[in-house]
């Protein structure tokens, strides 16, 4: 019978997104908390800018993440969507 692991998640379902920005490397990958704080920035620059419309709502409002490595952005910009 093969041995179990000394530990447990205990229903614990770590970001895949955060565990690979806490990486220790050369590599710099965007925290999943900063890209949203830069999107929270985002649409409140867009309400103000807009007469208070809603970007998340506008189907002809586009992103792009010209950089995209970890893809970061991306999901959380298509969590919002």
């Amino acid at each position: 019978m093969p041995e179990q692991a000394g530990f447990a998640l205990r229903g614990r379902n770590p970001d895949v997104l955060t565990c690979i920005a806490n990486l220790s490397n050369d590599e710099v990958f965007t925290p999943p908390a900063f890209a949203n704080r830069m999107l929270d920035t985002l649409a409140e620059a867009w309400v103000a800018s807009h007469g208070g419309a809603n970007h998340w709502a506008d189907p002809t409002v586009r992103f792009l993440d010209p950089f995209t490595k970890s893809g970061v952005f991306l999901r959380e910009i298509t969590s919002r969507l």
